[in-house]
């Protein structure tokens, strides 16, 4: 009977226990993460996504050995990132994350006039899913907003 009892307690706490949400802070983590490897090292972003990551970017598709092509395009550049407005949104598999993104590049590669100065905002959103006990990017839209 004892043996019973305990199954029965053992099995009402497993019952009760609630799953835990993804934490922001885990969501900064990866998204900070993600975005040093951008800017550092982007073949190390391949750690950061899902196997049918997707972006939106530059108003086209990419899945990931497309967009990492793009941003190689750019050459060696030095960055400056702020992220202003963000909404993080969880759950215990997911995580949505809206933002107003500023960056200024500096290319590395010179030019006849200097070297070259880019500067965008965005408007993004991006959604990540547990996989494998680690957070990843599932899918990221990003739009330009200023000209």
């Amino acid at each position: 009977m004892r043996k019973i009892s305990l199954t029965l307690l053992a099995l009402l706490f497993i019952a009760c226990s609630k799953p835990k949400k993804i934490s922001e802070e885990e969501v900064m983590k990866t998204f900070n993460e993600f975005f040093y490897f951008l800017d550092n090292d982007v073949e190390k972003i391949r750690d950061y996504l899902t196997d049918d990551y997707m972006i939106f970017e530059v108003s086209r598709k990419w899945n990931t050995d497309e967009f990492i092509q793009f941003v190689k395009g750019f050459g060696e550049f030095k960055s400056k990132r702020e992220f202003k407005n963000l909404v993080i949104d969880t759950d215990i598999n997911s995580a949505h994350i809206s933002l107003e993104h500023i960056g200024e590049f500096e290319l590395e590669t010179p030019t006849p006039d200097g070297k070259t100065f880019l500067s965008y905002e965005w408007l993004e959103s991006a959604y990540l899913v547990k996989k494998d006990g680690k957070l990843k990017f599932k899918f990221y839209f990003s739009e330009q907003i200023n000209d």
